[in-house]
Formats: C-alpha cells, sequence, structure tokens
C-alpha cells in the first residue's frame, strides 16, 4: 500500500531542493561569497520562524504520543534542551562565518520568494493538522542531505571548515532524520479522509522552497 508519506517524497522529488540549480552551483563552489552571504541573510528569517509552524502543529495534534514527539522537536529548534543553542542562533554563527554582521542579517529586507515561503509555512501550519504535518514532512525530510551537500561544498570549495560555522548543517544532518521519522510515523497515521489534504500541503511546501532559492538565484550574476 502507498503511504501518505512516500506520496509526498514523489512530490518532493520533482522540486528537490538539491536538485535546484543554485545549490548546485553551491556544492560545485560557483556562488561568490556575497551570494552565500546573501542567501544567509535571507534564509535566517525562514529558520527564525520555522519554530512556530512546528508550535502549531503540535497544539492541534490529537495523538498524544505525537505530541511528545513533536514537542521534542520544538525544544530542540528553540534550543530549551540540555543548554543546546536555538537553531536560529546556529543560523547566525553560520552568518557571521561568511563575514556577516547580526545586525545586517536580523534588517534584511526580504525578498518576495522569502516572505512567501515563512507565509507559506504559516498557513499550512494553521490550516490543519494534516496541512500542518505534510508541509514539516516536505521540508524536514529534504534537510539531512542539504545539510550533508553544504557541509562538503563549504569545506572542499570554500574552504570554511570552522566548526562553530558549520555547526548549524551539523546539528540537521542528524537531527531531521529523526524529525522527519517522526512525521513519516504521524502522517502514515492520519485518517483516510486527512491524507490527500497533507499530500496537497507537502507539495505546496516544496514549491515555497524551491522558489525561495529561485529568488536568491535570480539576484545573483552566477546562473
Amino acid at each position: 500500500m502507498t503511504t501518505t508519506s512516500s506520496l509526498i517524497d514523489s512530490k518532493v522529488a520533482a522540486k528537490a531542493m538539491l536538485s535546484h540549480p543554485f545549490y548546485q552551483a553551491w556544492t560545485e563552489g560557483r556562488l561568490p561569497l556575497d551570494t552565500l552571504r546573501d542567501y544567509a541573510r535571507q534564509y535566517f528569517h525562514h529558520v527564525e520562524a520555522f519554530p512556530r509552524a512546528v508550535s502549531a502543529v503540535h497544539s492541534v495534534c490529537p495523538d498524544r504520543e505525537g505530541r511528545r514527539m513533536l514537542a521534542e522537536n520544538l525544544a530542540e529548534e528553540e534550543g530549551i534542551e540540555g543548554g543546546k543553542q536555538d537553531h536560529a542562533t546556529l543560523w547566525l554563527m553560520f552568518a557571521c562565518g561568511l563575514g556577516e554582521s547580526e545586525g545586517a542579517v536580523r534588517g534584511q529586507a526580504l525578498n518576495a520568494e522569502t516572505q512567501a515561503l515563512i507565509d507559506t509555512f504559516r498557513k499550512l501550519s494553521r490550516q490543519s493538522y494534516a496541512a500542518g504535518l505534510g508541509a514539516l514532512y516536505a521540508y524536514e525530510s529534504q534537510f539531512p542531505g542539504v545539510a550533508s551537500a553544504k557541509i562538503e561544498g563549504l569545506i572542499d570549495r570554500y574552504g570554511i571548515s570552522d566548526e562553530a560555522t558549520l555547526r548549524f548543517f551539523r546539528v540537521h544532518e542528524s537531527a531531521d532524520v529523526e524529525h522527519s521519522s517522526v512525521c513519516r510515523a504521524l502522517l502514515d497515521r492520519l485518517p483516510q479522509a486527512e491524507k490527500a489534504e497533507a499530500v496537497a500541503a507537502g507539495e505546496e511546501l516544496a514549491g515555497a522552497l524551491w522558489n525561495f532559492l529561485s529568488g536568491v538565484e535570480a539576484r545573483t550574476s552566477v546562473h
């Protein structure tokens, strides 16, 4: 039987972040550092907003075990457990490692596509439990592979090996394996009547992520 998560996987594959020309150029070392800095300034605002999407899905999760797992995900995002840093701070460390200042990152005017990504996540996470869960999964299922590719590209192509700068990606290499596994289990327990909405939301979120990268790419001379 085809599972809800596998249906979302097929939708995500059509617009997977790692297949976007912008990420391919990064992996191959063809992006100027100024472009990476622009990307870092833009993406921070999504990273900062993301825990609110997790929180919204958690708040409407009807499954007690599911709520516990989502709460653990949220605690990790917010840096609540074990004295760990929240993920927005880890992203700032990455941006600063590229030569940005926190003020420049926080004060960045958002591309239309960046705002659309934030708005799409907010909308889907509040639309319904099924839609929010589908959106979370479409994002977190991609990120371990993305994180590994980013680390490799930064080290091999840009000579950036400082662990503080790489920590956001190091954390997400492993954390989002667990997070996406949690979402996959919850998706596959959805009532039949809710599964199509979860798949549609996953597809919509994958499109918003792709468009975000296109927005950054459109503002660089490298194609």
